[in-house]
């Protein structure tokens, strides 16, 4: 697990994620976003999940505290780059949106679900 701060060229502060955030990496992404708003004073926070290999719901808590806080501040909060398993944790609690595949997935179901009309009788 690591966690690396960086200020990108649009008043942001970018904190790349890197390797498994479990049970155990959560004070070190805790203590991370703390310094990466510090940072950001009235900017972007943009956590890059590109290099995250899986993510444990204490993170994601974290994680959403983290969103709070920014919609509370008046600041900008993104998650971006996240991939696989971790996408799809980070949709379901809505700090991103799902993949286009898994909506995609999602609407053939939901298609393959309605019955299909019968036909109308002939006059």
């Amino acid at each position: 697990m690591r966690c690396v701060i960086t200020r990108d060229d649009r008043k942001a502060v970018r904190l790349h994620l890197a390797g498994a955030f479990d049970r155990a990496a959560h004070p070190e992404l805790r203590r991370s976003l703390r310094r990466a708003f510090d940072r950001a004073g009235r900017g972007t926070v943009v956590i890059d999940m590109a290099e995250t290999a899986s993510i444990g719901s204490e993170c994601l808590e974290v994680l959403l505290v983290g969103y709070t806080r920014a919609l509370r501040g008046g600041l900008g909060f993104e998650v971006v780059n996240a991939h696989g398993p971790v996408r799809q944790a980070l949709a379901v609690t809505g700090l991103c949106e799902p993949a286009v595949d898994d909506m995609f997935d999602s609407l053939m179901a939901l298609i393959g679900s309605v019955p299909a009309a019968a036909p109308e009788p002939a006059e």
